[in-house]
């Protein structure tokens, strides 16, 4: 019988081990919960805080982007322009390329010479011309002055 009492005490005391134990960690796990919901009231108190300037900010960031739409929308017409300018600068090109093609028949030695000919009697009658005008105008001087 006494190995019975024996039994039962030891029973008894391992079972208050156990709800120490058990007891231990329960309020390890409740300090550990309370530690917790601080922390998440304090993470609720600063995203109160941060949710009205996140708002705020995704505000100034739609008008930004509405702000560079409507410039790359405005910018659209200077593209526009450059993109007629090249088109005109091609089709330019396109022209002067049709009529370079005809320049080498003008560009022949026979062609230069008859060109330089004609410059130099050209320059040859403007030389001749003014030495007229100015010989005129002399004569009128001299015939108007010896007339008084």
């Amino acid at each position: 019988m006494e190995l019975i009492y024996i039994g039962i005490f030891l029973f008894a005391v391992a079972f208050a081990v156990v709800a120490i134990f058990a007891s231990v960690a329960l309020k390890r796990a409740a300090n550990t919960m309370e530690t917790l919901g601080e922390t998440l009231s304090d993470v609720e108190k600063k995203m109160k805080h941060i949710t009205p300037e996140l708002q705020k900010m995704l505000e100034e960031t739609g008008r930004t982007a509405d702000d560079i739409n409507d410039k790359v929308a405005a910018a659209d017409g200077v593209f526009d322009s450059l993109n007629h300018m090249g088109t005109s600068i091609s089709a330019c090109n396109q022209m002067l390329h049709s009529k370079t093609t005809k320049l080498p028949a003008f560009m022949s030695p026979r062609f230069m010479d008859r060109l330089t000919d004609t410059l130099k009697w050209g320059e040859v009658a403007n030389q001749v011309y003014r030495k007229w005008k100015k010989d005129g105008l002399k004569e009128n001087v001299n015939l108007s002055t010896s007339k008084k």
